[in-house]
């Protein structure tokens, strides 16, 4: 697993384990880091795979990327058996979520925040079934603490270990920099 793979799981881990979908620690820089340094990305460039059965598998990659605050995009999603892509706050809130979307892999997906965000933060965005077959995204993370994601209404895709399959990105709004100073000459990195 690689580094920002292990990152994202302890990200959703936390989520789970201390709310239930509903908090989680936040992101801290890294300690001696110049404020006009380039941090190392977070993003996950590579993918998260979760198998819990032959027929429910997801990966999805979600690249370190700038906003307006009002929508990210998600570099690519691969669902085996349909559903949507979530992207959650780090504090375990929905912010956005795709329409529903067949199996197979869909690429550059734009996911509009219903909640938009007003600065550079830590995002998550993770896989989703729809386990009431309507195509409308029913996930309520109130009902997921109480019955367990395993079994919550259009639940997660869940790793083997039982952790939601998620990337994680640095979203940067506006003109800030990863450290919240602002810069008109910043140089957005991706691939």
């Amino acid at each position: 697993m690689t580094r920002n793979a292990t990152f994202g799981a302890l990200v959703f881990t936390l989520l789970l384990v201390t709310t239930g979908l509903s908090g989680a620690v936040g992101a801290v820089p890294a300690a001696g880091t110049a404020p006009d340094a380039s941090p190392a990305p977070l993003a996950q460039e590579t993918t998260t795979q979760g198998n819990q059965t032959a027929n429910e598998s997801a990966s999805v990659t979600f690249e370190d990327q700038r906003s307006n605050g009002s929508a990210v995009t998600v570099a690519e999603v691969n669902l085996s058996a349909g559903g949507y892509v979530v992207v959650f706050a780090q504090n375990g809130t929905v912010l956005g979520n795709t329409t529903y979307l067949e199996p197979g892999t869909h690429e550059n997906l734009t996911v509009s925040l219903e909640m938009p965000i007003g600065r550079s933060q830590v995002l998550i965005a993770t896989p989703h079934l729809d386990t009431n077959e309507n195509q409308t995204f029913d996930f309520n993370a109130t009902q997921a603490q109480a019955v367990g994601p395993a079994n919550a209404t259009d639940r997660p895709y869940l790793e083997p270990t039982g952790l939601p399959v998620n990337a994680v990105a640095f979203v940067t709004v506006g003109n800030e920099t990863r450290r919240g100073t602002t810069t008109a000459s910043r140089v957005v990195r991706g691939r």
